[in-house]
């Protein structure tokens, strides 16, 4: 069976206090996910939930002075609005609707730019 396809890719500039020492760094976020998710609330919600955790493994780094990792939520945060907002263009230029949770994110972040 055929199953639609379309990866997004979302990109920021992660300012953390870990890579302030290094200087700052870009995170990107490639995401391959089915095209049906993004027209009903439970779709949206498992979608929503994979581009999260893909986004917190873009923006954990290992921070060997506390021996451990260091999630940076501000950047995961900026990744996943990235990601709705980048999957709203594609949907609106397909002519496809998007659930209502997905619209919202992505409307959300429009209202913080201005």
């Amino acid at each position: 069976m055929f199953k639609p396809t379309v990866s997004v890719l979302a990109a920021v500039i992660l300012l953390s206090p870990a890579a302030l020492a290094e200087g700052a760094k870009r995170v990107t976020l490639t995401h391959t996910y089915d095209t049906r998710l993004v027209s009903n609330e439970d779709g949206a919600a498992e979608l929503l939930a994979d581009l999260t955790r893909a986004a917190k493994r873009a923006c954990t780094s290992r921070v060997p002075a506390l021996g451990g990792a260091y999630t940076d939520m501000k950047c995961t945060d900026s990744l996943v609005v990235a990601a709705v907002r980048q999957i709203q263009l594609e949907t609106s230029e397909a002519g496809t609707g998007l659930a209502p949770s997905l619209e919202r994110i992505a409307l959300t972040q429009l209202a913080s730019a201005d």
